[in-house]
């Protein structure tokens, strides 16, 4: 019997390209059913499935921003049952974060930063509004913390360092912002998507692991200072360390279930 994948998830195919070249024996869309429909609305989802360092994976782009990758993930949690979720990519380090370009790390928690009430100074987040995201115990707001055994475990694994993730609708355009954001919630780097993926693999009770190449420095919109590339290649070599890892410890889990 197949073991269920761990589902390899990034906003853009691009992000995904070096883990999809890695792929044994890639297959087409992963997804029975529901993906017939999905390929016709959005043509952006793209779902190639196959081995990767011995582990059965599931990949798809979901397109960027929280309403694509909340959506994209939802489909793919619904479809496919993984064990574990890998959401890799890019992201920005936040002026102070002390990351390097280029540079890989683990998400130790998620926040949303601009659900709430407000802006700048007078922003309020949704646990002052008494709106949960989840009505989990206690209730989940803005921030999702991840499992801190699973952080270590991939941190180990990869070499990646885990700091708190944070997610915005709109990427921070100004180092001022940046500076302000990075105190207000006291996180490492930015990204359009993590926290919802965050939020749907909570509520579908999946383990999730979050690694991103840091491309830019939150607030720098001089792309020609980015190093896009490096931070691609990066994220996806660490995200297959990863996978290896968790087929490991799920190989561990099942002889110690079989004893």
């Amino acid at each position: 019997m197949t073991p269920p994948p761990v589902l390899i998830l990034s906003a853009t195919a691009g992000e995904l390209a070096p883990l999809r070249a890695s792929l044994e024996e890639p297959t087409g869309s992963a997804l029975a059913g529901p993906s017939t429909v999905v390929e016709a609305v959005v043509p952006w989802w793209n779902v190639v499935g196959g081995s990767l360092a011995g582990v059965n994976v599931a990949t798809a782009s979901t397109g960027i921003g929280k309403v694509n990758a909340a959506a994209g993930a939802v489909v793919a949690l619904a479809a496919l049952r993984p064990s574990h979720v890998v959401l890799v990519g890019i992201g920005g380090a936040y002026p102070g974060s002390g990351l390097e370009l280029g540079e890989v790390a683990v998400a130790s928690s998620e926040v949303h930063i601009d659900s709430g009430v407000g802006h700048d100074a007078s922003w309020q987040d949704l646990e002052a509004m008494g709106f949960p995201l989840l009505a989990t115990e206690p209730p989940t707001y803005n921030r999702l913390e991840l499992d801190k055994r699973l952080v270590r475990l991939i941190g180990d694994a990869t070499g990646a360092k885990p700091v708190p993730f944070a997610t915005s609708e709109a990427v921070t355009d100004s180092l001022e912002l940046a500076r302000a954001f990075a105190a207000r919630h006291g996180v490492a780097v930015e990204s359009m998507e993590g926290a919802a993926v965050a939020q749907v693999a909570r509520a579908y009770g999946v383990p999730l692991v979050e690694l991103r190449g840091v491309s830019n420095v939150v607030g720098v919109r001089d792309k020609a200072r980015w190093r896009i590339a490096d931070a691609i290649r990066n994220a996806c070599a660490a995200a297959e360390l990863a996978v290896e890892a968790l087929g490991r410890a799920q190989g561990e889990d099942s002889r110690k279930a079989a004893v």
